[in-house]
């Protein structure tokens, strides 16, 4: 990695951890300066602005998401595993970015230039997975019956809250043992099973 990335992956790591610890508009340049360890003037110079580094951390959530994640699947007409594979991704997102992306989504019922970054993805996630969903209907793979919109969202919330959840429980030592063991694949074997064509 180069060092004019290096320094933009610590300013976008110090933005997250503010972000997370205080909102959004109480994050400012100057905090995520001293917490990067670089001069404020860097900031500006490699993202114009705080809403320059707020869209440079959309950009990092997007590579996450899970539309992007089905595409990339090697097998989508073993829907079990396909489901499997899409909660490991959206649980490994919510173990990197849980504390930001929760803040964020807070902060986007008041702060604009919140809401016009998250306007857009979550929704994109969500439509590309109820788009999976409806494919696999077709197939007669999943119930006929159910909206695929639903499906889509019943599944986005098992895996959205599951790493939330264990963390504000203390049923976890860290975020990490959410992929430890058989939860996961216990989540979606709850979900396939009443999702699957009967």
């Amino acid at each position: 990695m180069s060092a004019v990335a290096d320094t933009a992956e610590k300013i976008l790591d110090a933005a997250a951890q503010l972000i997370a610890e205080r909102g959004y508009a109480a994050t400012t340049t100057r905090l995520i300066a001293e917490r990067a360890g670089v001069n404020e003037v860097t900031i500006f110079r490699r993202f114009d602005s705080k809403a320059g580094v707020l869209r440079a951390l959309g950009e990092r959530f997007a590579e996450q998401s899970t539309a992007r994640a089905m595409q990339e699947l090697p097998d989508p007409e073993n829907v079990e595993a396909t489901l499997l594979a899409t909660a490991r991704n959206e649980i490994e997102g919510s173990i990197e970015n849980g504390g930001v992306a929760l803040r964020l989504a807070f902060d986007a019922r008041t702060v604009p230039e919140v809401a016009e970054l998250l306007g857009e993805g979550p929704q994109a996630n969500l439509q590309g997975l109820a788009a999976y969903m409806a494919d696999r209907q077709a197939a007669g793979q999943l119930r006929a019956d159910l909206d695929p919109l639903v499906m889509a969202e019943a599944f986005a919330s098992i895996t959205s809250s599951f790493v939330m959840y264990r963390t504000v429980m203390g049923l976890m030592d860290s975020a990490s043992d959410a992929l430890a063991g058989t939860s996961v694949e216990q989540l979606v074997d709850l979900f396939f099973n009443g999702a699957a064509a009967r």
